[in-house]
């Protein structure tokens, strides 16, 4: 439970349910996050980047929540999972990039 004197903030997944499947099914996706704090006199909305950092959005003013646009809430809890899941994947990716490839020497006699 958090701090009374601390704002109270909602996730948001953006959910990419546009990616159909030959056989029919559809796959949900989340493709991003963004978080609505609840500061006066207006709330601060922040999307996460992909360096990890909450940078500023104006998402949530132009689909806002509880509509049939392609978000949903989700708790707290589940926010911090997806962003260490993102993160794992992100530096996987990245230390695959940096590996250098392994090719075999060239033969000089072959040339």
């Amino acid at each position: 439970m958090s701090d009374s004197n601390e704002p109270a903030v909602r996730y948001y997944a953006l959910i990419d349910d546009e990616r159909g499947y030959p056989d029919g099914w559809r796959a949900r996706r989340i493709t991003g996050l963004v978080r609505r704090t609840a500061t006066r006199p207006v709330p601060t909305d922040e999307a996460l980047g992909r360096d990890f950092e909450w940078s500023p959005t104006e998402y949530l003013q132009r689909y806002n929540p509880g509509t049939d646009e392609p978000h949903e809430e989700i708790s707290a809890e589940s926010a911090e999972r997806l962003i260490e899941s993102w993160r794992a994947s992100w530096t996987s990716r990245e230390a695959e990039r940096a590996r250098p490839e392994s090719n075999p020497p060239i033969d000089d006699a072959q040339t």
